[in-house]
């Protein structure tokens, strides 16, 4: 399965698919040294998971229809905000600096034995991620 079904959006949430049906897509390793992730929306629409996390609404504000829990949805946003921190770890060691490139300034912590390490954490959490919310979204 590439997309779980979250949902139908509640129409006072400020997202992009308001009132719509939300899909989250299945992460995917991309251009050969990140995970890509949290792709959410519908064939009108789509954002980032990260603009559900800017809330603390509950499952039950957010959707107007969902099988997931409030106790779950609670759950999933932490696997999600693990997931992002770690992503921008990776991006730091990768890059150096975060908006800027100044050789021996912002560059001095690159490390690709650390970028391994954090894509391969990343890949634990999305993994448990994605299996814990196919079942939070399957018939109970």
């Amino acid at each position: 399965m590439t997309k779980i079904y979250l949902g139908k959006m509640a129409s006072n949430v400020g997202t992009l698919a308001d009132s719509e049906l939300l899909y989250l897509t299945k992460h995917t390793w991309d251009c050969a040294w990140y995970w890509g992730f949290g792709y959410v929306g519908n064939s009108s629409s789509h954002f980032h998971f990260s603009a559900l996390l800017a809330t603390t609404k509950t499952a039950s504000e957010l959707f107007q229809s969902t099988k997931i829990s409030d106790a779950d949805w609670w759950v999933i946003r932490d696997l999600f905000i693990q997931a992002y921190a770690l992503k921008k770890a990776a991006e730091v060691y990768r890059y150096g600096g975060h908006q800027t490139n100044r050789a021996g300034i912002t560059d001095i912590i690159k490390d690709t034995d650390i970028i391994v390490r954090l894509n391969a954490d990343i890949k634990k959490i999305l993994d448990v991620l994605w299996g814990f919310i196919e079942k939070a979204t399957e018939d109970k």
